[in-house]
């Protein structure tokens, strides 16, 4: 499932809130071989902005950053983040793929609130009833605006972008397989927390929250009188832990917690009413969520098994790389799966 894909060899390159990260695979005998990886970081939500100035500053980042990674391909597979999509998940009866395509042009313009006209459009058929054969079709509309400064920005890097899909897709590729269990992937991010229900490797349900890593630092920083480089190391050395600082830390917060794990049990709840399936598994990912004690409160809340999700558990690789790759593992998932897409 993609907003438009050619197909040849690519390099995931996933621009973040705060960081760019790159990946490229080559043939492996069994699994695809890591032959580069990097990141670089940017100024925070320097990503997010219009302006064509800090525009080229992002790409001015890429270019360096490819450079130095020594990517072989100018050809890249990219993401749009859950928040710059609308994604809906409609029922249709059983229809032949000439009528299905139609229905969905139809459910898009009920459901997108733009004009359809204004977006570019992708679908995929996440499940189907076995007994009545209704169809569960999930559809994605990317604004064109947001397509249209990816590709102004990895020209301005002198890359071309070959492949464009949803940030949720890419990263389920890399932290699930078609075996595994019903599962849910958080990806909490720093200015952006996804939820993305999986089942058989396929994403079939996608929250996007506008909070994030961020939105705990400024809350640390505004309700503990702190500076924003004081509330960052409070954030990482005392997390949710209720035996520092009297639980303060955890106390200022379990608010914005309180948004995202209520979101976790209604996309639960909403997906086991829909289509009768019990979210076995939660997958944390991304920089966010190497939060202090966020497993064991996930776990006790929840009531499921919580783990961290390993983005290069489908990649073969060097033993000497073991151990930088484990440690930022949870902040490549998304470029990682990009770069998994044509391998």
């Amino acid at each position: 499932m993609g907003l438009f894909s050619n197909k040849e060899e690519v390099v995931g390159i996933d621009v973040g809130s705060d960081a760019v990260r790159v990946v490229q695979l080559k043939k492996g005998f069994n699994k695809p071989v890591l032959s580069a990886f990097g990141s670089a970081q940017i100024p925070a939500n320097l990503s997010q902005s219009d302006s064509k100035l800090d525009l080229q500053k992002v790409a001015d980042i890429i270019k360096k950053l490819t450079k130095s990674s020594h990517i072989s391909t100018k050809s890249v597979a990219t993401a749009l983040p859950g928040s710059a999509v609308f994604t809906t998940v409609v029922k249709l009866p059983p229809m032949s793929s000439s009528e299905l395509a139609q229905a969905v042009k139809y459910q898009a313009e009920q459901n997108i609130p733009l004009k359809i006209d204004d977006v570019k459009i992708d679908w995929q058929v996440v499940r189907e009833n076995p007994t009545t054969k209704e169809l569960a079709v999930m559809i994605v509309a990317a604004p064109k605006t947001k397509v249209e400064k990816v590709m102004q920005l990895f020209d301005m890097a002198e890359l071309d972008v070959t492949y464009l899909e949803t940030s949720s897709i890419a990263i389920a590729r890399s932290l699930s397989a078609p075996q595994d269990p019903l599962v849910m992937i958080l990806d909490f991010g720093g200015s952006s927390t996804e939820l993305s229900v999986v089942e058989n490797g396929i994403v079939s349900h996608v929250r996007s929250l506008p909070v994030g890593g961020f939105a705990l630092t400024r809350v640390l920083a505004q309700n503990l009188g702190l500076d924003q480089e004081q509330a960052e190391q409070f954030k990482r050395k005392f997390g949710l832990s209720q035996d520092k600082l009297e639980g303060q830390v955890s106390k200022t917060m379990k608010p914005i917690i309180a948004n995202i794990t209520d979101e976790i049990q209604r996309s639960m709840k909403y997906y086991q009413d829909q289509y009768g399936g019990t979210v076995q598994k939660l997958i944390l990912t991304g920089g966010s969520s190497q939060l202090l004690e966020l497993v064991s409160y996930l776990k006790s809340l929840l009531g499921i098994e919580v783990v961290y999700g390993n983005s290069w558990n489908n990649v073969s690789y060097q033993p000497g790389v073991a151990e930088k790759l484990s440690q930022c593992s949870l902040e490549f998932a998304c470029a990682v799966g990009l770069a998994l897409r044509e391998n």
